[in-house]
């Protein structure tokens, strides 16, 4: 049996795993994604190269993990952001804050990068369904606002999130981002919103 690092096999493959995974996003970061290779990403785990297809089947699996890697843990801080408030607006711009916390880690750019060029048809559709069970947090907010438009009221805090983190992303002030964001959302809430203009 070959000598493992943990106090299990499983926790042996799953260190492994992180292992290339850091290897992966250390590369891609640093040299690019054409600098991906089973040998570049072996020789930097400290890994024997002909032991690396044990974690995964292609170069192209690996990236779709490192793509999607931090997804759980920045949808799990939305949620608990969104959970910790009382108010469906408070919550709403809960959501719009923690999502746009989580761009201003600073890898969701080049992350993001990735998934518009570089992964397969099948990865591709990985990153729409974690981002759709993102947006779902949002849909439940607002449907206990019951707004009159509640498809567009969604639709609109989305592309504020959506806009506001591509500005983080290309080198805005975060905490600017996040207070423009917070209003712009409020208004949109406000209990007024829908409301014409005043005819006296």
């Amino acid at each position: 049996m070959p000598k493992i690092e943990a106090g299990s096999v499983r926790e042996h493959r799953a260190q492994r795993l992180e292992r290339l995974i850091d290897a992966a996003e250390a590369i891609v970061a640093e040299e690019g994604v054409d600098a991906l290779t089973a040998g570049a990403v072996a020789k930097r785990a400290g890994i024997a190269r002909n032991s690396i297809y044990r974690y995964f089947d292609s170069v192209d699996d690996l990236l779709q993990l490192v793509v999607t890697r931090e997804f759980p843990a920045w949808i799990a801080a939305v949620d608990r952001a969104v959970a910790a408030e009382r108010t469906p607006r408070d919550r709403a711009v809960a959501y719009v804050r923690a999502n746009l916390e989580q761009a201003a880690r600073g890898t969701h750019g080049w992350r993001a990068s990735l998934s518009r060029g570089s992964l397969s048809a099948s990865a591709r559709q990985q990153v729409r369904e974690l981002h759709t069970s993102l947006h779902a947090c949002l849909e439940r907010v607002i449907a206990e606002l019951a707004p009159p438009h509640p498809v567009l009221t969604v639709a609109v805090i989305q592309a504020v999130v959506d806009t506001c983190i591509r500005r983080i992303d290309e080198g805005d002030e975060p905490a600017e981002v996040f207070e423009f964001a917070a209003r712009a959302t409020e208004r949109l809430l406000a209990p007024d919103a829908d409301r014409g203009p005043d005819p006296g």
